[in-house]
């Protein structure tokens, strides 16, 4: 049974809204890390995003209300939903979504 030292592999990220893959769930799902600073693009996913912030915090434009989420608290952006986060200075997360939402990975920490 692996286990990891997230908040360490976390802060080893260098490129903004990169995301690494850390572990597989059920051969369905996925677990990843991305540092947060700066807007990133207006999106949607075909299934849920759960996000947890392991530093700092960043905001998520969604439903055309922006929600903040701070250090230790989570997220879940339901599918369909149009969101945008956004970080004014940098932040840390661990996002757990179904395989295939994220296109980008790279497996370097």
């Amino acid at each position: 049974m692996p286990k990891f030292d997230t908040l360490k592999m976390a802060r080893g990220l260098h490129q903004v809204f990169r995301p690494v893959e850390i572990a597989d769930i059920d051969d369905k799902y996925h677990s990843f890390i991305v540092r947060y600073s700066g807007d990133y693009i207006t999106h949607s996913h075909e299934s849920d995003e759960f996000i947890h912030i392991l530093e700092g915090s960043i905001e998520v434009e969604m439903d055309g209300r922006t929600v903040e989420v701070r250090q230790g608290q989570s997220i879940l952006i339901p599918a369909g939903c149009v969101h945008k986060p956004k970080c004014g200075n940098m932040a840390l997360g661990l996002v757990i979504e179904k395989k295939g939402v994220q296109k980008q990975m790279d497996p370097q920490v």
